[in-house]
């Protein structure tokens, strides 16, 4: 991920935009996976804003920090969805989408929220999908909504593999 982090940085001017609106959206399928991703982000590129979204704490606070300001927005997709639907997160201006655990989403029933929020995001955009599985939902969702996907099948790697880092 530190390839979004320098894209980010390089290309847009964070600190002098008027528009406060996340250029990085991640939807993550729970809490503690959300919370460990904005963590994350917050360690390696600690001059991005980073918020971090999901259900279970009152939305006022998550709507406050929103209304300041973000570049990092992370979240579970009922909190993204319950977001858009008050008006207080716009996707307008998101250049980068993680779907992390794409299959974990399905699997908690999250379909049709991820569904809508592909829909507000920006067709310009770079999109990175990561799923232990291929369920047909996932395999539908990147046909759909991503632009010449990259498929990188890790169990058909022959020899084990400690780390593996892209730089995108």
């Amino acid at each position: 991920m530190h390839g979004i982090f320098n894209n980010v940085l390089k290309r847009y001017c964070i600190c002098s935009r008027f528009s406060r609106n996340p250029r990085v959206l991640v939807l993550a399928p729970t809490r503690e996976l959300a919370v460990q991703v904005e963590k994350e982000f917050m360690e390696s590129a600690p001059t991005l804003s980073t918020l971090c979204v999901y259900e279970g704490v009152l939305r006022e606070g998550q709507q406050r920090k929103l209304q300041s300001g973000v570049d990092i927005a992370v979240g579970t997709p009922g909190r993204i969805m319950d977001l858009i639907e008050r008006g207080s997160l716009q996707l307008n201006e998101v250049r980068y989408l993680v779907l992390d655990e794409a299959d974990q989403m399905l699997a908690i029933g999250f379909a049709e929220d991820v569904e809508k929020i592909l829909e507000n995001v920006p067709s310009e955009r770079q999109s990175m999908l990561f799923s232990a599985t291929m369920p047909s939902w996932v395999s539908q969702i990147s046909r759909k909504y991503l632009k010449n996907p990259l498929k990188i099948d890790l169990a058909s790697f022959p020899h084990s593999i400690d780390v593996l880092e892209f730089y995108l």
